[in-house]
């Protein structure tokens, strides 16, 4: 599930760096993480249940994603953002327990 998860993000943080699939080697990666994250979370719902693999396949990702553009791109964190994001993760605490 991690690795669907961690995959994901790579394909995500790849896209910003593709310009509209004109830069080949993002673009790639853009495939690349996005395909092999549909496979690996693929193979977690043979184990995890739909709503739950979804949630923290969305929910996770999203959350990584954004730390990662606030790193990488220094995108700005408001506290409404940070309020969705924390969001985010009780939701999928939830949906877990």
């Amino acid at each position: 599930m991690f690795g669907g998860i961690f995959m994901e993000v790579v394909g995500s943080f790849f896209l910003k760096q593709a310009n509209g699939f004109r830069n080949l080697i993002p673009s790639i990666m853009v495939l690349v993480g996005y395909f092999s994250s549909l496979i690996l979370v693929t193979l977690a719902m043979q184990k995890l249940p739909l709503g739950v693999t979804y949630a923290m396949w969305a929910g996770l990702g999203t959350v990584a994603t954004v730390i990662l553009a606030v790193v990488v791109y220094r995108e700005r964190l408001s506290l409404s953002r940070i309020s969705g994001l924390l969001a985010i993760v009780v939701g999928v605490i939830l949906l877990n327990s």
